[in-house]
């Protein structure tokens, strides 16, 4: 058989598609390296539309007795990676069917289960880096009441932590150092729909916009310090 031969007979036979996703976590899945090879030698034959194929053929192909064949498809049902029915062929006959549905539901929940771990870790991280700046800010450390407040913030009022930042930011410029300073600025911007860093900031920009045209005309210059945008009483002080 000369090279174009073998190429030919190459393509005849086909390829087998398989995740990177499972090629990388099969063992995160609980899968051993012997169901992944059953795994993929049943699939390279249900992809070429041979649903019910040999098992005599595989116990070549993989070089193991039928017996050891029989039974890694158990453990496959076992395991949860496998489903089997019984279906009738053209012929009426029952045959087996091979449904790897439950396999691709376990690698959904270990690509779902490892976003949320991920997005677990920002907002810790997010949180953490909330309270050194609120603590940085105030020159002390939070006392368990003040941090309760700023989880419920978080947990509770789902308020962005960035834009508790930003809210940060207003106290200081206003020379408030208190909490109820900062809430009436997150229950106002709430109230207003500016529920984003983006949002708020763009509020900000168009009420500094507004003033500088009074600053000019009344000091000749433009303002140096930013002013802060929100306004309490001297009571919240």
């Amino acid at each position: 058989m000369d090279e174009a031969d073998l190429l030919v007979k190459m393509m005849d036979e086909g390829t087998t598609t398989i995740s990177n996703l499972l090629l990388h976590h099969y063992h995160d899945i609980g899968m051993s390296t012997s169901e992944l090879m059953m795994f993929l030698e049943l699939q390279s034959y249900i992809e070429r539309g041979d649903v019910n194929p040999s098992i005599a053929v595989i116990a070549d192909h993989l070089g193991a007795e039928t017996d050891q064949i029989y039974d890694l498809i158990q453990q496959l049902s076992s395991d949860n990676f496998l489903k089997q029915t019984l279906e009738k062929n053209e012929q009426g006959k029952e045959e087996t069917r091979y449904d790897f549905s439950p396999l691709w539901h376990k690698l959904a929940r270990l690509l779902t289960d490892g976003l949320q771990q991920k997005q677990q870790a920002q907002q810790n991280n997010q949180r953490q880096k909330l309270f050194t700046a609120i603590q940085a800010d105030f020159g002390r450390v939070l006392n368990p009441t003040e941090m309760s407040i700023v989880n419920d913030w978080i947990d509770k009022d789902h308020y962005d932590p960035q834009v508790i930042e930003l809210a940060l930011r207003e106290t200081v410029l206003s020379g408030n150092y208190n909490f109820r300073y900062m809430d009436r600025i997150l229950t106002s911007w709430e109230q207003r729909g500016l529920k984003t860093p983006q949002a708020v900031e763009a509020d900000q920009k168009r009420f500094n916009e507004r003033r500088r045209p009074i600053n000019n005309h009344n000091s000749g210059k433009p303002s140096g310090e930013p002013i802060p945008i929100f306004k309490l009483n001297d009571k919240d002080k």
